[in-house]
């Protein structure tokens, strides 16, 4: 084994010797072709911890110039953002910001933000699934809310979720990017729903 290669990985890259040994014989020595697969592994290990998908997580290690921790905090910082757009990351768009709470109407403290924003146009999708379990008590000061509120805050008891779940569930459609976006919204009410008291709606039109 060249001790020199190894010592001009390990320069390089921050690695254990066992594994730059194994990289260079993987590769025959090319520090190159070893750099590329530590990095497209990074990635991938980045990518399942964060469940992000692993372009916008190579755009963020890159950004974070190859820093495991500083690419997997910043991407936990970040607010979800589910929608049928190209553009996943729209700027200045009205919307509805979703987010679970408990019993006490406090928020859940996270290693990553469990908000989500569904751009206007997405949620008029799946809008009416909301509408249609109105009226509903409003938890904290006993009220009854006859209709949604596009303008303020909604209140829907994890029981009261899963009927809508449901009902976004049954909504049929050939439109294979719409269909991405019901999966991505039930699988995030899912997610939630193991452990949420309230899911919190709010509109900021």
């Amino acid at each position: 084994m060249d001790l020199e290669k190894i010592k001009i990985l390990r320069n390089k890259i921050s690695i254990p010797l066992n594994i730059a040994i194994e990289l260079l014989r993987k590769h025959d020595n090319n520090i190159l072709a070893c750099e590329k697969e530590f990095y497209n592994n990074s990635v991938k290990e980045i990518s399942k911890i964060t469940e992000y998908k692993e372009e916008l997580v190579r755009e963020t290690y890159i950004f974070c110039n190859y820093d495991k921790a500083k690419t997997i905090d910043k991407i936990n910082s970040r607010q979800l953002i589910i929608t049928t757009l190209k553009n996943k990351n729209p700027k200045n768009e009205i919307g509805f910001i979703l987010w679970p709470e408990n019993k006490n109407g406090e928020n859940y403290k996270a290693v990553k933000r469990n908000d989500v924003f569904i751009p206007t146009a997405d949620f008029d999708t799946i809008i009416e699934n909301f509408k249609s379990v109105f009226p509903l008590q409003n938890p904290w000061n006993k009220t009854i809310e006859e209709s949604f509120d596009t303008c303020g805050h909604n209140y829907f008891d994890n029981k009261t979720c899963i009927k809508i779940v449901e009902k976004i569930s049954q909504t049929k459609t050939d439109d294979p990017n719409l269909n991405s976006f019901l999966q991505e919204v039930i699988q995030w009410f899912n997610d939630k729903l193991k452990y949420a008291d309230y899911i919190i709606v709010y509109g900021n039109l």
